[in-house]
């Protein structure tokens, strides 16, 4: 019944963010359970329960997913990420296809932020550190794609590196990462009716964590 565990692969202590392996290609592995923790401490403190529907948008290997997809009711977790090798993986060494089987979570495998595919509505969205290597364009896509899919109480956590410039490329960056004034990203969530508000929320990799809402 409970073989899933066995299957965690040995982390090989030379794994480095950005390597091929479910637990590195996403960031640090040292800290893959740490940054789990926090995504899902940091949401339920927020007010997520397990009655809403949560959009993860580049869920990956399911860091904060195995302990989503297990909290929240079944068909309440969808998950939006461009490679799915890292769900696969995520999904055989971190929870099993017997919690899949009972929770029905959704996956979309895409890079355009294409949420409406889903054919549904949200209350909760969590972009950990996606605004922290995408360009603004990405950004305004993002932000406007959320427009049309969101609850009326709808609440989004994303984490972003603060600096003193705003990326000004068109490419996805990674695994280096871009910076972007707080006043810069609010201005973008103006234009398709949210607003931001900065937290003061530690995160173990210095991103700051934003909550963007409906404008009221």
């Amino acid at each position: 019944m409970f073989d899933f565990f066995q299957k965690k692969q040995k982390l090989d202590p030379d794994l480095k963010a950005g390597d091929r392996h479910y637990r590195a290609f996403i960031g640090p592995p040292d800290k893959y359970d740490l940054v789990s923790a926090m995504q899902f401490n940091l949401l339920t403190k927020y007010g997520l329960r397990e009655k809403h529907k949560l959009l993860d948008i580049g869920c990956g290997s399911l860091r904060g997913g195995r302990l989503f997809i297990i909290y929240l009711l079944e068909n309440k977790y969808y998950g939006v990420e461009p490679e799915k090798w890292l769900v696969d993986d995520g999904i055989y060494h971190e929870l099993g296809n017997q919690i899949i089987k009972q929770k029905k979570p959704k996956f979309l495998y895409t890079e355009s932020f294409d949420f409406a595919a889903f054919n549904t509505r949200f209350d909760f969205a969590l972009a950990q550190s996606i605004f922290t290597h995408a360009s603004a364009s990405q950004i305004h896509t993002c932000l406007k794609n959320l427009s049309y899919v969101s609850n009326d109480n709808f609440k989004f956590l994303a984490s972003f590196i603060e600096g003193d410039e705003n990326y000004e490329g068109d490419e996805w960056v990674y695994p280096r990462c871009v910076t972007y004034q707080f006043e810069y990203l609010n201005d973008i969530a103006n234009t398709y009716g949210f607003v931001c508000h900065k937290l003061d929320e530690h995160h173990p990799n210095n991103h700051t964590w934003l909550l963007i809402e409906k404008k009221t």
